[in-house]
């Protein structure tokens, strides 16, 4: 029988379930641009988000017995690479390098017919409000990249951070008006500055 590569979720978990090889490229595939700009946008530079994403995607396979099912496999994914940032980063000091940041998820630029000044500032500004999300405590940082940046509805954020649809809601608007602070101190020291 042949294998398709297009499989339901609950196909590719039994055939991970049963260590399959091709199922685990599959898996890779499928996940690995997603995991990696999420630890990107969580430690700022491309090594470290290349270690998340290896870290997330080798426990996974090795956890993917436990998985019972309760979430969707991608919650199931954020919540082991939520883990791996917060690891990274309890165990090193992260140097933040701003421009390896991918721009893809925030604020994208229209490129055609722009002028370029104002492409040039728009740049700026993606630049301001990553370096900013960087600032913002790790408890605030990770709702406002699975919400606002991956687009996960409240409930998974809560699953993957393992607290109640309340508290992450919490988090999240004060995760916001954290950035939108900081943000607004960044902008005054250039100004200054």
């Amino acid at each position: 029988m042949k294998k398709s590569k297009f499989m339901t979720e609950q196909e590719l978990i039994t055939r991970l379930k049963s260590g399959d090889e091709e199922a685990f490229n599959l898996f890779f595939e499928k996940y690995k641009k997603t995991i990696y700009n999420f630890g990107l946008k969580f430690c700022g530079n491309r090594e470290d988000a290349s270690d998340i994403l290896q870290e997330t995607l080798l426990n996974a396979f090795k956890y993917i017995k436990n998985f019972k099912g309760e979430s969707k496999l991608s919650t199931w994914l954020y919540k082991i690479a939520s883990n791996a940032c917060q690891k990274k980063k309890n165990s090193e000091r992260n140097i933040v390098s701003f421009d390896e940041l991918e721009d893809n998820h925030i604020h994208a630029l229209n490129k055609h017919n722009e002028n370029p000044h104002i492409t040039f500032e728009k740049k700026e500004i993606e630049r301001l409000i990553q370096k900013a999300i960087l600032k913002l405590p790790e408890q605030y940082r990770i709702p406002l990249i699975l919400k606002d940046i991956e687009g996960l509805n409240h409930q998974e954020m809560a699953e993957i951070l393992d607290i109640s649809v309340a508290n992450a809601k919490v988090r999240l608007h004060r995760a916001r008006l954290m950035l939108k602070a900081i943000v607004e101190k960044f902008l005054r020291e250039g100004k200054n500055g």
